[in-house]
């Protein structure tokens, strides 16, 4: 438990890779889409300090290189990196990126982010849903990981969440199929290294962004409104929702409301079918969020 977590006046949100790409309300052209996640958060401090952390960094490097140069933001003054969990579509990218950046830089995660990952089924028999990359291989690139099961304040009024308490283990999709090797022996993988990071707003609260809602995005806003003792207003990126049915569908949207989320932002593997419910529920206050989308929260003081 954070005991005096800090705030800022300003957040943006920009998304750098995300499964689509813009929109009609777009402003630039030529964005890159990819399956997968990738945000850079921008805050400014009261005293006027401002800081960037990359949350994920999707599958290629490439396309969130590309989309970053079209929007006119830059990686090489990145602060800090976060990774939600390990899937390929959420760390694929780190390589890249680091090389971009060209210096040693803080990549914060959960100590399970390095066990293997593996998919059995569908046909497919036997997929690597891991990074790509090794801890050496990273840390060659420059990254210096920090590893943590505990909320931590990653820069002032951005924090990284740490492992979920979820309270409602069946609102927690997991993955089918994924499994993980302990003790030499291949066991179904839990994905316990799922989480979100939180930004805290002065004087309107928090905003929390999902890389995959493995954990379960209404387990995620609960667990960092705990931790950073105030109110979740708003939940963007992933929620993992796909394949879910209509019923648990009605229920976490009402779960949100009820917590008092004001605002959503889903995508990448939200699902069209949760995403319909939540812009119902939800009216103009639900954003559906692609490859190029800014969003931009401020102090109402």
């Amino acid at each position: 438990m954070l005991t005096s977590p800090g705030s800022v006046q300003e957040a943006r949100v920009t998304f750098l890779a995300e499964d689509t790409a813009g929109s009609f309300l777009a402003t630039k052209r030529n964005i890159l889409g990819q399956h997968g996640l990738s945000a850079l958060i921008e805050v400014e401090s009261s005293e006027g300090k401002r800081y960037k952390v990359l949350f994920d960094t999707g599958q290629y490097a490439e396309a969130i290189i590309h989309n970053a140069r079209l929007l006119g933001v830059s990686l090489e003054d990145v602060d800090a990196i976060v990774l939600s969990h390990n899937h390929y579509d959420h760390t694929g990218g780190l390589i890249g990126v680091l090389e971009k950046i060209g210096r040693r830089v803080p990549v914060v995660v959960h100590p399970d982010v390095f066990k293997p990952s593996i998919y059995v089924g569908g046909g497919q028999g036997l997929m690597d849903l891991g990074p790509g990359w090794s801890r050496g291989e990273a840390e060659r690139a420059g990254a210096i990981f920090v590893e943590t099961r505990r909320p931590l304040e990653v820069v002032p009024g951005v924090y990284y969440l740490g492992e979920v308490e979820r309270e409602r283990e069946d609102l927690a999709p997991g993955l089918p199929g994924a499994y993980t090797i302990v003790d030499g022996e291949l066991v179904p993988h839990s994905l316990r290294d799922d989480t979100g990071v939180a930004i805290r707003i002065e004087g309107y609260g928090l905003v929390v962004v999902s890389g995959c809602g493995h954990s379960g995005i209404t387990n995620i806003a609960v667990h960092a409104s705990r931790a950073l003792k105030d109110d979740v207003k708003a939940v963007m990126g992933g929620f993992h929702l796909y394949a879910a049915e209509r019923g648990t569908i009605d229920e976490i949207a009402g779960m949100l409301r009820k917590i008092g989320v004001e605002e959503v932002y889903p995508g990448h593997c939200t699902g069209l079918r949760a995403e319909s419910r939540l812009a119902e529920v939800y009216g103009d206050r639900f954003h559906r969020i692609t490859a190029g989308y800014t969003a931009v929260f401020r102090s109402p003081g």
